[in-house]
């Protein structure tokens, strides 16, 4: 029996070059992506938790007040301050509720909705995790700031209806980089 022959440090490399050599997550097919139900689903109950969040800033003022103050002014935070220290309240619970949920779009990407339908956030490329930048960053915030805005209202109205799209991707999707898929348990 004869000794293994040294590797060669001049051989080209040996590594495997086809697409079961693990260079990670495939990219999501039609079989992955979320459906729309269930994307429904996770935004209709992350609404439900913020206006649970922000229901006691109703508790300390009324509806007529709250009227006749907001033709005065274009005070955004105006309900807060109008109701006092419900308001107060409603603002910490709301401020809360956003960190919690860039929180576990960061770390797991998802929220307490996406958690509920079953649907989780990733990499359009590649179907890996997506961190704080496109989960958060890219993805929520610039269509939730131009949303306010009185001339892009109808932004909001054009993200969503994107969904019907056969990639059923988002604006917020295609700004961020990002698809909606099935959950699959953490590795």
């Amino acid at each position: 029996m004869s000794a293994p022959e040294p590797p060669n440090p001049y051989a080209p490399p040996a590594a495997r070059l086809d697409a079961d050599a693990g260079a990670g997550p495939a990219p999501a097919g039609p079989a992955d992506l979320a459906s729309r139900w269930q994307r429904l689903g996770g935004a209709l109950f992350d609404a439900m938790l913020a206006t649970i969040a922000l229901a006691p800033a109703f508790f300390g003022l009324s509806f007529r007040e709250f009227t006749r103050a907001r033709r005065e002014s274009a005070n955004p935070f105006l309900i807060y301050q109008l109701a006092g220290t419900w308001g107060l309240i409603a603002a910490g619970l709301a401020v809360g509720l956003a960190v919690l949920q860039w929180t576990l779009l960061t770390t797991r990407g998802q929220t307490v909705g996406k958690m509920v339908a079953g649907t989780r956030v990733v990499s359009v490329v590649d179907g890996a995790p997506v961190g704080f930048l496109h989960a958060v960053a890219l993805r929520s915030w610039p269509t939730e700031i131009l949303g306010r805005l009185p001339l892009l209202q109808l932004l909001t109205l054009v993200d969503v209806l994107c969904i019907f799209g056969e990639r059923r991707r988002c604006l917020h999707d295609a700004i961020a980089g990002t698809v909606v898929v099935n959950a699959r348990p953490l590795a």
